[in-house]
């Protein structure tokens, strides 16, 4: 649900020719011909590492409702995941 309000706020901005800020609309990453949606929050789930802007690392749709396959540029670089390495709490217990 949570999805849905934030992809009408960004097609509400959108329509309204206001600047939309496409970091706040849901991201998607492109792979192997299609565009998948980014799990995570930018710099904890995943990053962009940044060589200039050749590279699209993730893309937003700034209109859903109108252009429902669209996908516009947003952040520039390589995308890749942050995986972060949980302790082992595997002590034997006594």
């Amino acid at each position: 649900m949570s999805l849905t309000i934030v992809a009408a706020v960004c097609s509400a901005f959108a329509t309204k020719k206001l600047d939309v800020v496409c970091e706040d609309c849901p991201q998607y990453y492109y792979s192997t011909g299609n565009y998948v949606p980014v799990p995570g929050n930018f710099g904890e789930a995943y990053d962009c590492d940044y060589h200039g802007e050749a590279t699209t690392c993730t893309y937003y749709r700034p209109n859903p409702a109108q252009y429902p396959y669209y996908y516009a540029p947003c952040r520039f670089g390589d995308f890749f995941f942050m995986y972060v390495q949980k302790p082992n709490n595997t002590q034997a217990k006594k």
